[in-house]
C-alpha cells in the first residue's frame, strides 16, 4: 500500500450545502408552524378554541368554568 508523504499539505475544504440541509429546514418550518397552530387553537376564545392562558397550557391547569 502507498502512504501520502507526511509533508503533504493539507487542503480544508467547507461544506456545501446539500439536500439534507434544505430537507432539515423544512422540517424546522413544519414543526414551528404546527406548534403555533397548535397553541393558537388552545388559546383562541373563539368556538373552536379552548381558551386557555399560556401558563395553563404549560401546566395543564384546567380552565375554569
Amino acid at each position: 500500500m502507498t502512504q501520502m508523504p507526511s509533508d503533504a499539505a493539507v487542503v480544508r475544504v467547507k461544506a456545501q450545502p446539500n439536500i439534507y440541509t434544505v430537507l432539515l429546514i423544512v422540517a424546522i418550518v413544519a414543526l414551528a408552524v404546527t406548534i403555533g397552530v397548535v397553541l393558537y387553537n388552545l388559546i383562541a376564545e373563539m368556538d373552536a378554541g379552548y381558551g386557555l392562558k399560556f401558563g395553563q397550557v404549560l401546566t395543564g391547569e384546567m380552565p375554569k368554568p
